[in-house]
């Protein structure tokens, strides 16, 4: 198992190196296949031996070989990130058919994240795949109808909200990216994961956003990105749903 999970996370190393690219080129709508890797101030090509996740970018002392240029932080980040993510996964759920669904899920999620907190986009040509994957998973598990559900809604939802707050404030109040990010949580988890998801990310939208904004100083009416917090809260459902309803409905015992 030790080695299962060890391979599992050097996975995760390498699919954090393509999420890097990934979150570079989709938001510019350049091919993340074509040009092979370069860097992006000089665009000389990275020879393998530069492009060793985490490995190179300490050898390199965060430079360009070439151009001497500074390498942006997110690089080991999200290779760390992702290969951590992966080999956790590995050892939650070992080699079952449900370990694919969720290295699944959380790629696309770190990816979108990073996106998010860079760009201020949710791009369709993530959401719109990740919709269909969800879906996809959800017919080979058993729990189609419940996720078909959860991906209407999860879209109609934040529509409303988003309608309603417009209406009232005048100002828009998130993106749609947002909406079709809770709609492919709702088609990876089903309907079920809705009410969760929505609550902690609001709640935690609105501690940590009005934190950084005080202390931004850019005032309460600046915008922050929301996609994190919903894909953060979609990732603690998806590994510990079971036990959250099970505090949940144990608190309402003690209570009642």
């Amino acid at each position: 198992m030790t080695l299962f999970v060890l391979a599992v996370g050097i996975l995760g190393l390498i699919f954090g190196s393509f999420a890097n690219v990934c979150v570079h080129r989709i938001p510019r709508r350049e091919s993340i296949a074509f040009p092979a890797s370069h860097c992006p101030a000089c665009k000389h090509p990275i020879a393998f031996r530069d492009n060793v996740p985490l490995v190179s970018w300490i050898l390199l002392k965060g430079r360009c070989r070439h151009c001497h240029e500074p390498i942006s932080w997110r690089y080991p980040l999200l290779e760390a990130i992702m290969g951590l993510s992966f080999a956790g996964l590995a050892w939650l759920y070992g080699p079952t058919p449900i370990l694919l669904m969720a290295l699944s899920l959380f790629f696309l999620l770190w990816i979108l994240t990073l996106i998010d907190l860079e760009t201020w986009l949710l791009p369709n040509a993530l959401t719109f795949p990740g919709i269909a994957l969800g879906l996809a998973f959800s017919w080979w598990f058993g729990y189609l109808q419940e996720a078909l559900i959860g991906a209407v809604a999860g879209y109609w939802i934040f529509w409303l909200v988003a309608r309603i707050f417009l209406l009232v404030t005048g100002r828009e109040g998130m993106g749609y990216g947002d909406f079709k990010l809770l709609a492919m949580l709702g088609a990876f988890m089903g309907w079920q994961a809705l009410p969760f998801i929505i609550l902690a990310s609001s709640v935690a939208g609105v501690v940590v956003g009005s934190i950084f904004l005080l202390l931004s100083r850019r005032g309460m009416r600046a915008e922050i990105p929301f996609g994190p917090y919903l894909a953060v809260a979609g990732m603690l459902w998806f590994v510990a749903g079971g036990e959250i309803v099970a505090w949940y409905t144990g608190l309402l015992g003690v209570s009642g």
